[in-house]
């Protein structure tokens, strides 16, 4: 259950845009509806006239609040739940069925949590990005990114398990754990990364390919810049 609530808010937090420009439209048919109505409560004459206009103002008045109600819950989804679901750990970790074959995610075993990894030099650092097996095609290798990012690419590995990807400053890398699946991808949503609450700078990021005994093998690293969302 908690993973299905935790599936609709990344939801409510990656279609942000859509979700506003609706409410919006819904605001401004619920203040044409407001005026229309006043107007004809203002024209009325008759008490039946004066009851019918009345019941359309309290209707739109009605529709409005709500409409602004659901505005500000999207906004405080978006600036203060979303972000926190990355920072827990709590969103984006697959469970895994007790009849599949075994990997790194299975119920007892290593779930990646977003806590940092021994410190290493970048220049230590080896990276295998294979078209159509292991790699990461958006963002693009130096791309510039901010807020919501999704990432898509490829995990597609002889006796697949599961995979993980990661985000780390450069020079000493202290590898964090955005979140993990248990999905063979081949150019598609490998999953997201929220950075709104990242200090801006350049970022290694990395996708981790596990068998299906929880060996991981080699990763494909890119670097991004982050920057303030505007």
């Amino acid at each position: 259950m908690d993973d299905f609530f935790n599936n609709i808010l990344r939801g409510l937090g990656t279609y942000r845009f859509g979700i506003f420009l609706v409410l919006g439209l819904g605001i401004v048919i619920y203040i044409r509806r407001f005026l229309i109505g006043l107007q004809e409560w203002q024209k009325s004459v008759f008490g039946l006239e004066r009851s019918i206009a009345q019941r359309k103002l309290v209707g739109a008045t009605s529709g409005l609040t709500l409409m602004i109600l659901m505005i500000i819950g999207e906004f405080l989804i978006v600036t203060i739940v979303t972000p926190r679901l990355t920072v827990d750990g709590s969103a984006g970790v697959p469970v895994v069925e007790p009849l599949q074959t075994p990997t790194a995610l299975a119920a007892g075993e290593n779930t990646p949590e977003a806590v940092p990894t021994a410190t290493v030099g970048q220049e230590s650092l080896v990276s295998e990005c294979t078209e159509g097996v292991v790699e990461i095609t958006s963002p693009a290798n130096g791309e510039i990114v901010s807020g919501t990012v999704e990432l898509i690419g490829s995990v597609n590995i002889e006796n697949f398990g599961s995979y993980k990807y990661e985000f780390s400053p450069t020079g000493s890398v202290s590898w964090t754990t955005i979140a993990a699946n248990n999905t063979l991808k081949l150019d598609e949503n490998l999953g997201y990364w929220y950075t709104s609450n990242l200090t801006p700078g350049i970022y290694l990021l990395q996708l981790v390919p596990l068998d299906n005994t929880g060996v991981a093998r080699a990763p494909c690293i890119i670097s991004v810049e982050v920057v303030p969302e505007e």
